[in-house]
């Protein structure tokens, strides 16, 4: 379990999740998603001996979840909101928030990929 403080600044996982550090980036996550019309909730879970939280998001097409824990482990994943079927899953076990925070926006990137959103064009083209 990762108990020592982030040398990249950013909070523990137990800090994160039971600490409930997490809150202090929702309103700058709920308008990040809420730009890209997507659905966000976050959900702590009650205490156990694996704590974790649930980052929902949600599209008419898809619906995702992103589950930490906080030992670290972390799932990610996609189901088409119509039929349920696995669009996207990953199961990874970060060693640091910091790779946690530069991870799990694959899922609503995802999202907005699914639905069809334009990107912004890095070529002249």
């Amino acid at each position: 379990m990762n108990n020592s403080s982030d040398m990249t600044g950013f909070e523990t996982f137990p800090e994160l999740i039971s600490g409930r550090k997490f809150d202090r980036y929702q309103d700058g996550l709920r308008s990040r998603w809420r730009a890209w019309r997507i659905d966000y909730q976050l959900t702590y879970g009650d205490p156990t001996p694996k704590p974790a939280l649930w980052m929902d998001f949600t599209i008419d097409e898809a619906l995702a979840r992103v589950t930490l824990w906080e030992s670290g482990e972390c799932d990610m994943e996609v189901l088409d909101a119509e039929s349920g079927a696995d669009l996207f899953r990953e199961h990874h076990e970060f060693r640091s928030s910091a790779e946690f925070f530069e991870t799990y926006p694959k899922v609503p990137i995802f999202l907005r990929q699914y639905r069809g959103d334009d990107w912004p064009r890095t070529d002249k083209s």
